[in-house]
């Protein structure tokens, strides 16, 4: 059951037209239709992480699995949240600087909730540790209600769409259904070049998830120890990636879109060799710090910039279910082409599978490469400043 706490993660495009579209009566009349959700999932949030706190992990292992299941799904709905009013809040230009945050925020939630719950639970015991992970959302409210609810995206698409409808679906629950679930694909795939952007969307990171699955495997078969790895993550790894995501964000800035991305791309790509690379030094520290090192900053940087760009695709009318959708498509290469990652080096060998890996990301760059020399450009409607509800 445990396994289904990320399930969510990965459908949450299912729900997104919810969040994106309905709102929550006075509570959005007063805080504005994005702040009132994430207000709503984040007391919910507190709440699960307060009930999971007070079990007891030797006779509750049902209802901590159950828990967890709920508080994957409301992260993900958080997820889909934050996303909308990262892109709603920010110009155009600052979403390299808006997907950095992104990023580091993850990174270090990540570090608080692994370490720093272990070290607290050495002094006040797991249930006052679980308990503490609710304090830090408070800073996440307190956030969003000093920086103000976006500003409503321009909704002329939506009416000149609805006036062509028959006068039966205008009304109830078939006018929100067709507006929240049809008109966002609708409105993207009536976009010039669509099905290429969604092609490049589909296998700009397909040799990179195959590699990173196999990564692991490896490391371990060339005999480091749980220590050598650890060491290797949390010193070269840590700051290689931090270095990275930062990066990223002023490469967007500087570079522009096509070539950032290309730069990332090439740079994903290569990591790949690395790894090739690390198999043939056996069991050499150096090699592994090397490796992790360079694996770690393409890996930030190069998220970085997709989230960038994804966000940028982003129509604000549909601003929650789109990227929900994107981010969703662009981890599908890792959910299929993941799944022969096995097989694949069992039967090529490491250097072979590390060598494939790295050719399965030109046909994204070749892609990538067109819409370049097409100059498509972004194709969403420019992003909003946010303004403060009284």
């Amino acid at each position: 059951m445990f396994a289904l706490a990320t399930t969510p993660y990965a459908w949450k495009f299912l729900w997104s037209p919810i969040v994106d579209r309905l709102g929550l009566g006075r509570f959005s009349h007063l805080f504005g239709r994005r702040r009132s959700w994430l207000f709503l999932i984040q007391v919910l949030l507190v709440a699960l992480i307060l009930v999971m706190s007070q079990l007891d992990p030797e006779t509750d292992v049902e209802m901590i699995a159950l828990t967890v299941i709920g508080i994957g799904f409301l992260s993900a709905s958080q997820d889909i949240v934050i996303d909308a009013y990262r892109i709603e809040i920010l110009q155009t230009e600052q979403l390299g600087h808006g997907a950095s945050m992104i990023a580091f925020g993850y990174r270090a939630s990540n570090l608080i909730a692994g370490y720093g719950v272990l070290m607290a639970a050495e002094y006040i015991g797991w249930s006052a540790a679980i308990a503490c992970l609710s304090v830090l959302v408070l800073p996440g409210l307190v956030a969003a209600l000093w920086v103000g609810e976006p500003s409503l995206g321009d909704e002329t698409y939506i009416e000149e769409e609805n006036a062509h409808l028959p006068s039966v679906v205008r009304k109830g629950a078939g006018a929100w259904f067709y507006d929240a679930v049809v008109l966002p694909f609708k409105e993207f795939l009536t976009r010039e070049n669509a099905i290429l952007i969604l092609l490049f969307v589909l296998t700009m990171k397909a040799g990179d998830a195959v590699a990173a699955i196999m990564t692991g495997p490896l490391i371990v078969e060339l005999g480091f120890t749980e220590s050598e790895m650890a060491n290797a993550n949390k010193l070269v790894g840590t700051i290689a990636l931090w270095v990275g995501i930062a990066f990223g964000s002023v490469l967007y800035f500087r570079a522009g879109v096509y070539r950032s991305l290309m730069f990332t791309g090439v740079l994903m790509m290569v990591t790949n060799l690395v790894f090739a690379w690390l198999s043939t030094q056996g069991n050499d520290v150096t090699a592994l710090a090397i490796t992790i090192g360079a694996e770690n900053f393409a890996s930030g940087l190069g998220n970085t910039v997709i989230i960038a760009y994804l966000s940028s695709l982003c129509n604000l009318s549909f601003t929650a279910t789109q990227y929900a959708l994107l981010s969703s498509l662009s981890n599908q290469a890792r959910s299929i082409l993941g799944a022969f990652s096995g097989s694949w080096a069992e039967s090529m060998g490491w250097i072979d599978f590390f060598i494939f890996s790295t050719f399965l990301a030109v046909p994204g760059l070749v892609i990538l490469g067109f819409l370049w020399y097409r100059d498509v450009g972004n194709t969403a409607k420019k992003a909003t400043e946010g303004h403060r509800v009284p």
